[in-house]
């Protein structure tokens, strides 16, 4: 086949799940929509965390933490008579900036303390959550005016989805992927050749924060109504690190491909086995840490067993 006509084609399938996936609404049950939602939503997550958990190699637990403050930021907002497209600007715009806020304590910390530091944000924001009641309603949670939203929400999600996945394709190659990466391999021999080790991170943080400062907003219109546990619990704290875990980190298809595995799973065992939810979240990162460090899309196990058969 003529190499054109190979440099069209993947060009034609991206256009071709485009517009399945543009018409899926319009053929689907609710069902089939609202799964293919929570997809972009995991999507949008695990992609995003990709540029910190990736490129830098910081293990971000509280990647989350943007989502719950835009989701919070857009409910107060939203319950307070500001329309949609402001209320989702502004709860965008306080992940970004809580993101830049707390990249000065954060990044003077390295390796497990980062992790730590990183994950005991959620526990505060939980608690601030609770204990702000006339804000966020405590724990009887904030309730948004009822609507069906589904179908606007899903076209929402997805062209965010979509986006996060071009922006780690685009920062993968670019002057702030390749310094991100001479940080992950080596910060001290990266500051000898120029790299600005805090100018970096933080902007890789900031931009991290976007993806999640959308989708909360679109989460809590369609959802209207959250709670700290919602928002700010173990559960979706784990998600998008497992998911790019998973898939794979540093790569650009990688948190896809576990966004893509672990929502399959979670719908699995919300209607099978819901006690053993949180538990396989903890034996999948084991697994993954134990025979698949380089996530779904470095496995070279089929690659050998294909091999075998020539």
């Amino acid at each position: 086949m003529p190499s054109h006509k190979l440099a069209i084609l993947p060009l034609f399938l991206c256009l071709l799940i485009g517009l399945v996936l543009c018409l899926l609404p319009l053929v689907a049950g609710r069902y089939v929509v609202t799964l293919a939602f929570l997809l972009w939503v995991s999507i949008a997550l695990a992609e995003s965390y990709n540029l910190v958990g990736g490129y830098l190699g910081y293990m971000n637990l509280g990647h989350s933490c943007f989502f719950g403050v835009s989701a919070y930021s857009f409910g107060i907002l939203y319950t307070q008579g500001i329309s949609f497209p402001w209320a989702w600007l502004a709860g965008m715009g306080c992940s970004v900036a809580f993101a830049a806020a707390i990249s000065v304590p954060l990044f003077r910390l390295r390796g497990a303390y980062f992790a730590v530091a990183s994950f005991g944000l959620i526990t505060l924001l939980e608690l601030l959550a609770h204990n702000l009641v006339d804000l966020t309603g405590g724990a009887a949670g904030l309730s948004l005016s009822p609507g069906d939203r589904l179908i606007p929400a899903y076209y929402l999600c997805l062209a965010v989805a979509t986006g996060s996945v071009a922006l780690a394709a685009l920062v993968g190659p670019s002057r702030l992927g390749l310094a991100l990466m001479s940080l992950r391999e080596d910060e001290e021999v990266a500051a000898v050749f120029g790299v600005h080790a805090f100018r970096y991170k933080t902007l890789a943080l900031v931009l991290s924060a976007v993806p999640p400062g959308l989708i909360g907003g679109i989460y809590t219109w369609q959802l209207t109504y959250i709670n700290p546990s919602i928002v700010f619990g173990l559960e979706i704290a784990l998600v998008p690190v497992v998911m790019a875990m998973l898939g794979g980190v540093g790569h650009v298809w990688g948190p896809v491909l576990g966004a893509f595995f672990i929502t399959l799973i979670e719908e699995l065992l919300w209607t099978k086995m819901p006690s053993l939810h949180l538990t396989t979240y903890g034996v999948i990162l084991l697994l993954v840490g134990f025979y698949l460090p380089g996530g779904l899309i470095r496995w070279r196990w089929p690659v050998r067993v294909l091999s075998l058969g020539k």
